[in-house]
């Protein structure tokens, strides 16, 4: 039987990737929760709180014109942390965007306490050329 911890990041990622359902990730995230987006593109910083990770979310849809695409590749966690392996894809001003990223989690009392989000170089290169 998978971990706890990762039924929830399942359950997240499941309701976003298969139907845009932010509901069970939203869910799974404490009230504190602190979210930050460390790579180089518009979407790039700190957030606290649902309020405001929602407020990311609908930023999101706005970059990527509904577009945007995950995939978990794999899932890795315990008690304490979780690291999500990721691909992605999404288009931005009519030009398409593919790349790798690597979620990390933290968790207390089952729910997620932070989130830090890396993405590889194509993400990064693209995002450098339109700063």
């Amino acid at each position: 039987m998978p971990h706890q911890n990762e039924q929830l990041l399942r359950a997240g990622y499941d309701g976003f990737s298969k139907n845009g359902d932010l509901e069970p990730m939203l869910g799974a995230l404490t009230d504190d929760i602190a979210w930050q987006d460390s790579t180089l593109g518009p979407l790039a910083g700190k957030y606290t709180g649902k309020d405001e990770v929602l407020g990311l979310f609908r930023r999101m849809m706005e970059v990527y014109g509904g577009t945007l695409q995950l995939e978990v590749v794999d899932i890795l966690v315990n008690d304490d942390r979780g690291v999500v392996l990721t691909r992605e894809q999404g288009t931005v001003g009519g030009e398409a965007i593919s790349w790798t990223g690597v979620h990390l989690w933290s968790f207390r009392d089952g729910r997620a306490t932070s989130f830090v989000a890396y993405a590889d170089a194509d993400y990064q290169q693209f995002w450098s050329q339109r700063t």
